[in-house]
This record gives structure tokens, C-alpha cells and sequence, in this order.
């Protein structure tokens, strides 16, 4: 049964532990789900030809084997067979193709290719981050088919533009506006569209970028301040948000400030994706009045973590992909001597208050193996007695990292469970 037709038979329980019942999970459990899912990625890419291109010729045959044998890996390593779109050397079948920016690199985009099976779990993930975002404690969400989602996230090809597509297979949300509509569309023009909708039929939920949300909703508080309705146009307007747009702009002018999202908008959620989301929170949810949930997606990796109700930090999907921390000391060290050749640690090895890069291997047929997408991230604890989960939880906090790590973003996680190499 899809999440549209549990939710249309009231079967809460039901959907909260299907989409949500990976933040229960112990250490053991969550490491038996990593440790199955990686066993069988690697019989898929140690046979196929791109995994022989990295593995000269060997063949692992345990998880162990496989990090010893196969090295740690860059785009530069997949770039000839990937840009060529040479499906018959994948581990699987590709279904669709999605494309980013290669900064520095010797082409202008990165491909990354996704088969049915990883589309499936992005799915159930993306439905997940839909849900929490909604949610105000353990097992609470507030989720229905008439909802409504103002987009502010580029179409496909880009990763961000599997969302509505992967979403719509699960529930008949709908978009403001329209997918279908909005691929033809310039950003400004999308984003001008969706919030004259939003303004006439109301809306839900906001998603996108945190720095393109804050500007967003800069530009919203601007046209909604200057709109004014003309009488062709009231019809288009349901009755109750022609009266909350007038009971918000009295109220702003009472308080001599400008109109806020918050004064039109009652937001279920509102998630955000990127490295800079930290320095936009605070002020995002001045203007939506509510606080912003956190996600960590990528288009090589896919989505692989979201924060929870107490919006304080995140988890990692135990399905997405196979996970390795690399120390940060390792990564500098790796600057002066690319040749060296570093230990990494799994989710149950890892120490509280140290920083790791991320190193990660694409579940499911995917092309990418001990990858490293230039993300670190600080340990935080073991447990997580605030968000009233059980100890297999894992999540990460945003804060700064310092340049000499490489750029980007220092990220926070906590896994559960025993650690059997804390000090």
C-alpha cells in the first residue's frame, strides 16, 4: 500500500514505522542493515566493469576485503565511463541519469546514475523527511493528500528535482507550481508563480535551498507587501486567504514593519538542503515561523539524512549508502601525500567530539565505492535522550570547518549503540 492509501484507512502507526521506524533502530540492528545492503553491493560492483577498472583484477569477497582492496575514490575515477553514460559497465541498470556542477574538474557537470532500486529508497526516505518535518514528537505527523508544497529546489536533471517526482509515487501532493509547468520556467518566473498560487489557494510546505530560501522569502515579503488584487483576479482567491492577506497587512501596518511569510503562511514544514543552512536557520524562522528541518542530500550519494523534531540534528539513512569516517587529521595528511593510504572506521567505531570526512560506498547498484564527497563531520554522542529515541540514532549538527580541512562544511552526527573503541 502506498503512504496515500494508509493515510486514506488511518493507519498512522503503520506509516510512522515504515518511513520512520530507522530512528529505533540499535547499533547491532542498524550495522546488520549496512553490513547486508554492502554485501550485496559488492558482488554487484566487484563483477561489473567499472568495478574492475578501480579493482585490477581483484575480488573481494568480504566487506573487510573490499576496504583493503578498493581505494579511496574521486569523480576523476569514474569520469570516462560515467560521462559516456556507458550503461553496459554498471553494476546496474540506470533508470535515469542526474547532473551537477564539477567544480574544477576537467568537464563542466558530474553524472550520476540511479537504477529503480535507489529511486525506491530515495523514495521512502524522501517521505520520511516529509513526514518529520511535520512532526512534533516521537510518532506525531501531520501529512495529507490536499497539501501543497511551494518548490524553491532546480528540476531535473538536478538531484533536488527527484523530490517531486519521487514524492508524487507515494502521495498526490501537489506542487506550486506545477512540475510539469515549472521545468520551463526561469527561477524568478517559478518562484513568482508559485507564491501568487501559494497567496490563493494557501500552502503547506516550503523546500529548498537555504541560501536560495532566504532570498526567496525576502522577495516574497516584497511582492506580498506590494500586491494588490485586482477584482478579475478575487475569484481565483479561496474566501479565507483573501481575508487573512487583509488581516495581514493590516496588522503590519499597525506594527509599521514589513509583511513576513508567517503573517500569510501557517507552515506544516519546511525543509532545507545545503552546506550553508546553519547561517540561514535563525533568520528563516523569523520569517515562516517555523524551524527550518535540515536535510543532507547529494547528487552522487543521493538523500542520506535528515534532522527530526527537536531540529537540532540529523540521521543517516541506514539503506542509502555504506558508511565510512575517514579522520580529519587523515584528510589534511592526504593533501601533501595523496598516496597514503589512511584507515577509516564504521558507525560503530567511531569516538565522541571527533571530526570525520565521509567516505561512502552508493548501496543498491550504485556506481560510487569508498567515495569521498569533501563533507566532515563531528561525533556528538552515543545517545540521544532528547529526541526520546532509542540508541541506534545517528545524526550530525552543521558548524563551521575550518579551510585548511579542504572547504565546505563541518557536519554533526550521533550514532547509537556501545562503542567499543571510546576511550
Amino acid at each position: 500500500m502506498s503512504l496515500q492509501d494508509k493515510l486514506d484507512h488511518q493507519e498512522y502507526d503503520e506509516v510512522w514505522s515504515q518511513y520512520c521506524g530507522f530512528l529505533d533502530l540499535s547499533m547491532e540492528e542498524y550495522m546488520a542493515i549496512q553490513k547486508r545492503l554492502m554485501a550485496e553491493q559488492i558482488q554487484l560492483w566487484s563483477g561489473c566493469m567499472l568495478g574492475q577498472s578501480i579493482l585490477k583484477g581483484k575480488k573481494p569477497a568480504t566487506i573487510e576485503e573490499f576496504r583493503r582492496m578498493v581505494p579511496l575514490t574521486s569523480y576523476e575515477d569514474y569520469a570516462d565511463i560515467l560521462l559516456r553514460k556507458n550503461a553496459s559497465m554498471l553494476p546496474d541498470n540506470p533508470v535515469i541519469w542526474i547532473q551537477t556542477t564539477w567544480e574544477g574538474g576537467r568537464h563542466p557537470i558530474k553524472l550520476a546514475p540511479y537504477t529503480r532500486s535507489m529511486l525506491d529508497t530515495f523514495r521512502d526516505n524522501v517521505v520520511a523527511c516529509l513526514i518529520l518535518s511535520t512532526s512534533r514528537k516521537k510518532g506525531s505527523f501531520n501529512v495529507d493528500k490536499t497539501d501543497k508544497v511551494l518548490y524553491g529546489l532546480a528540476p531535473l536533471p538536478y538531484a533536488t528535482g527527484l523530490f517531486p517526482l519521487a514524492l508524487n509515487e507515494a502521495i498526490d501532493i501537489k506542487f506550486l507550481p506545477a512540475v510539469k509547468d515549472a521545468v520551463n520556467m526561469s527561477f524568478s518566473e517559478r518562484n513568482k508563480l508559485g507564491f501568487k498560487m501559494a497567496m490563493q489557494q494557501d500552502v503547506e510546505y516550503f523546500f529548498g535551498l537555504g541560501s536560495v530560501a532566504y532570498a526567496v522569502s525576502q522577495s516574497l515579503s516584497q511582492m506580498g507587501g506590494r500586491a494588490k488584487l485586482k477584482p478579475a483576479d478575487l475569484l481565483k482567491f479561496r474566501p479565507d486567504m483573501l481575508l487573512r492577506i487583509a488581516r495581514a497587512k493590516s496588522r503590519c501596518k499597525k506594527e509599521n514593519r514589513p509583511l513576513k511569510p508567517k503573517d500569510l503562511f501557517h507552515l506544516k514544514g519546511f525543509m532545507v538542503a545545503g552546506t550553508d543552512n546553519r547561517c540561514y536557520k535563525d533568520d528563516l524562522e523569523e520569517l515562516w515561523g517555523v524551524r527550518p528541518m535540515e536535510l543532507f542530500a547529494g547528487t552522487e550519494p543521493s538523500i542520506i539524512g535528515t534532522e527530526t523534531w527537536t531540529r537540532n540534528g540529523m540521521y543517516f539513512f541506514p539503506d542509502t549508502c555504506f558508511y565510512e569516517f575517514l579522520p580529519i587529521a587523515d584528510t589534511i595528511r592526504l593533501m601533501d601525500e595523496p598516496n597514503y593510504n589512511p584507515r577509516t572506521y564504521l558507525m560503530d567505531e567511531v569516538v565522541p567530539g571527533e571530526v570525520y570526512e565521509i567516505v561512502l560506498t552508493v548501496l543498491k547498484g550504485g556506481a560510487f565505492a569508498r567515495y569521498r564527497v569533501g563533507d566532515t563531520y563531528r561525533c556528538v554522542g552515543l545517545s540521544s535522550r532528547e529526541d526520546g529515541t532509542s540508541e541506534g540514532v545517528h545524526r550530525r549538527k552543521p558548524a563551521l570547518l575550518p579551510s585548511v580541512c579542504g572547504g565546505g562544511k563541518e557536519r554533526v552526527f550521533e550514532p547509537g549503540g556501545e562503542h567499543p573503541g571510546a576511550a
